[in-house]
């Protein structure tokens, strides 16, 4: 009877279903994920919900996966070794993030354990994908969680010393300093070292960027340790280092069973390759290429190559053969996914070849017009069209049309273009020619001109849903003449803060525009540009940055992001959480963030029009 009493508690107790936990619009399983076991996450919402991410966190890295929703629940299994997961659901096609905090857990094993880099796996996923999933980070919080971890636990040094290292330097030198001595205060004192021992150090000087003496320790190592990985590494070193091809091209041959096997083989082969393409060798261009596996990264190249030429209209049918092998490559890579890799989803990854089709197609196509194929050049940039496309690959478009004098596919194509904001000058003078065309009594000037109205009153409802009102972390920085602008000097302003620098390409393609809305507002006293020189340092940084502006005549006001002092975080970029450049913020007169635009659309006169009608709208609201 007690037998039989205790086997149905322990049922009773087995078939018990965790209480479900509640957050926000969201509802999941329970507190925590436990390994092998199904972990569901239900929106209870009224909006619309969509597929997004759900992030396995482990040893420093993160592994992002598909977040598949059916019936608005999507269920998950752990497998081992994750220590936490991150849940990035879509709603209204954008992530879904808790008031900023996110939808983070921790992994238990069958005990109930959670693994002790679990907190520190998590605040880290701020640091590095935090932004785009609308997550914050706290740079004092990520390094004090991951100390903490490797302080309760020493096993996680091998696997966390260069974050620890990476984000001390984020804090100041006085920490830096502090968490290098925990790694090497036993090394340095020490006669004789082992082979983990120089590894060690080498890796803690490389992080905490003492160069000089890490290569010292690594001529060293190689010396008395001729078979390590170490000396494996100094290899690759040296064929960075070296000065000519020629010198990269006898070491790779010399070494090229430890150059293949290193992190850096296909970046090593593709220089190769392409010094041997620029010598005119094809025979030892094919043979690098041949032992890249990746077909997308050989696709990337091919297009490399291409689009130069497409745009300069030189060997063309050479180049066109090129073009096209890069699309064969993208379509067979688009069936294979052989070479999706570990910091894409499926459908990132998928995504991102179609992206990448788009823009190789683009390419065949204006090869294919330069080439008299105008028909050809047409299917291929109509593909170009299915992903991703800017202003300027719709413009190429309508002139390919215009060159086969279709008129009246033009008349029917290019308004809805312009309303989407996807027009440019050259585009609005083709559909003014063919509407003329096909209506010879029709007014094109009043059509293109209610067109450019649609697609003002378009962009200002989008933007309307992207307005912001947070406080603007305030600054004092110094500009290219020595003067310092602080923000809170400019209330009752709007202040247009642009992050750039000087290694940025997109920065650099978004200037030319960014010139014509500097000169357009130059009397206007409410407007302020600031260009925010950041990322950047070295003792000829401001040299840089002044020849830059002064080569190239921009009227800018810039700005030099100071350097946190003992540490390496640019101090302006990190009070309003600038992870990538271009950045901009737009700034109302009552001194909050009304706007944020990240990246460069390719198109100057999308640029133009959004920052007027971002004016425009804070303008409406004073």
């Amino acid at each position: 009877m007690l037998l039989v009493l205790i086997t149905v508690l322990l049922a009773c107790k087995e078939d018990k279903p965790q209480p479900e936990f509640a957050i926000g619009d969201f509802s999941f399983s329970s507190e925590y994920i436990t390994l092998g076991e199904p972990f569901t996450i239900t929106y209870k919402g009224t909006d619309s919900i969509s597929d997004g991410l759900f992030y396995h966190l482990m040893n420093a890295r993160e592994y992002p996966q598909d977040l598949v929703f059916s019936e608005n629940t999507a269920t998950v299994t752990i497998p081992d070794s994750i220590s936490a997961v991150v849940f990035a659901p879509k709603v209204n096609e954008k992530y879904a993030h808790n008031d900023h905090k996110g939808f983070m857990f921790d992994v238990k094993d069958a005990e109930g354990n959670s693994a002790s880099e679990a907190e520190a796996a998590k605040q880290l996923f701020t640091f590095n994908s935090g932004e785009e999933v609308g997550v914050d980070s706290d740079n004092d919080a990520i390094f004090a969680a991951i100390d903490n971890a490797i302080k309760q636990d020493k096993s996680l040094e091998d696997k966390w010393m260069g974050t620890h290292l990476f984000m001390a330097r984020q804090i100041d030198k006085e920490t830096t300093d502090k968490v290098k001595a925990h790694y090497v205060a036993d090394l340095e004192s020490k006669t004789d070292l082992s082979e983990d021992d120089y590894d060690r150090l080498t890796n803690v000087y490389y992080a905490t960027r003492e160069n000089a003496k890490a290569d010292s320790l690594m001529k060293i190592a190689t010396d008395k340790f001729p078979d390590s990985e170490m000396a494996d590494r100094m290899v690759t070193r040296s064929f960075f280092d070296a000065k000519t091809f020629e010198e990269k091209e006898a070491i790779f041959k010399a070494n090229k069973d430890k150059l293949m096997a290193s992190q850096n083989a296909n970046f090593i082969l593709e220089s190769l390759a392409m010094y041997h393409h620029r010598e005119g060798n094809t025979e030892a261009f094919d043979s690098y290429l041949s032992m890249i596996e990746s077909k997308s990264r050989v696709a990337a190249l091919y297009n490399s190559i291409a689009w130069p030429k497409a745009e300069k209209g030189e060997d063309v049918e050479a180049a066109m053969a090129l073009s096209k092998k890069s699309l064969e490559l993208m379509k067979a890579e688009q069936e294979e996914l052989a070479d999706k890799p570990e910091y894409y989803s499926t459908n990132q990854y998928k995504t991102s070849l179609e992206y990448g089709y788009s823009m190789y197609a683009d390419t065949y196509a204006l090869l294919a017009f330069k080439n008299g194929d105008v028909k050809e050049a047409i299917t291929y940039q109509e593909q170009a069209l299915e992903k991703g496309a800017n202003a300027e690959m719709y413009g190429r478009y309508v002139e390919f049309l215009m060159s086969d004098e279709q008129y009246e596919t033009i008349v029917a194509k290019a308004p809805e273009m312009i309303v989407d904001g996807n027009s440019t000058s050259q585009m609005k003078a083709f559909l003014k020619e063919a509407y003329q065309k096909t209506n010879p009594e029709g007014d094109a000037e009043t059509m293109i001109a209610e067109l450019e109205e649609k697609a003002k009153q378009k962009g200002l409802e989008e933007l309307k849903k992207t307005l912001l009102d947070e406080e603007a972390p305030n600054f004092t920085m110094t500009n290219l003449d020595g003067e310092q602008v602080t923000l809170s000097d400019m209330e009752g302003k709007t202040v247009i803060l642009d992050f750039w620098a000087t290694w940025c390409g997109p920065c650099i393609a978004s200037f030319p525009a960014m010139q014509d809305v500097v000169t357009k507002y130059k009397d206007d006293d409410t407007v302020e540009f600031f260009f925010v020189d950041t990322f950047e340092s070295g003792d000829k940084r401001l040299d840089e940055v002044q020849s830059f502006i002064t080569k190239n005549e921009y009227d800018f006001n810039v700005l030099i992001d100071p350097v946190k002092e003992g540490g390496t975080q640019h101090i302006v970029a990190q009070d309003y959480k600038v992870s990538g450049i271009p950045t901009k913020f737009i700034i109302g007169p009552n001194g909050n963030i009304k706007f944020k635009s990240v990246g460069y659309n390719g198109s100057p006169e999308k640029t133009v029009n959004e920052i007027d009608a971002m004016i425009e709208l804070i303008n409406t609201m004073k």
